[in-house]
């Protein structure tokens, strides 16, 4: 059973689409459900700032009642999470895109991550609203 399943968009060279791999959803909830316990720490961490910066972007200290927010829209499972593993063609081109500005890429991509465990980046769309923010992004300094 694959946790991440790679797709190709029209709008990218088939070796940047290939790069962008949806989180399976089945990993996600067996990841929400092991809690500190699982061996996908760096899922879950990824998991849990998506969602802050989704529901409280720019907010960085949350309230009690706030962390509670995240962990039902968590367990709501309404959302797609996408990666970009940090040794693809595309992580290395859109790294070149912003001179090496993780900040600046995440805010792009917003709301998204750069895992500090792994390095890969971590997005809160789907497959294809991602592939076409990257194009979007691309095209306009070529």
């Amino acid at each position: 059973m694959a946790s991440f399943a790679r797709g190709q968009e029209a709008n990218l060279p088939a070796d940047y689409a290939q790069s962008i791999e949806q989180v399976d959803p089945r990993l996600i909830a067996r990841t929400l459900d092991e809690g500190a316990s699982t061996d996908r720490i760096d899922l879950l961490d990824a998991l849990y700032s998506l969602m802050e910066q989704a529901l409280y972007p720019g907010k960085t200290e949350l309230s009690d009642d706030e962390h509670t927010e995240v962990a039902w829209a968590l367990e709501d499972g309404a959302y797609s999470v996408t990666r970009i593993r940090h040794d693809s063609p595309l992580f290395h081109a859109l790294f070149r895109h912003f001179n090496g500005n993780e900040k600046a890429l995440t805010d792009a991509l917003a709301p998204s991550i750069i895992d500090e465990l792994s390095a890969d980046l971590y997005s809160l769309m789907t497959q294809k609203v991602l592939a076409q923010r990257i194009a979007s992004l691309l095209a306009r300094n070529d």
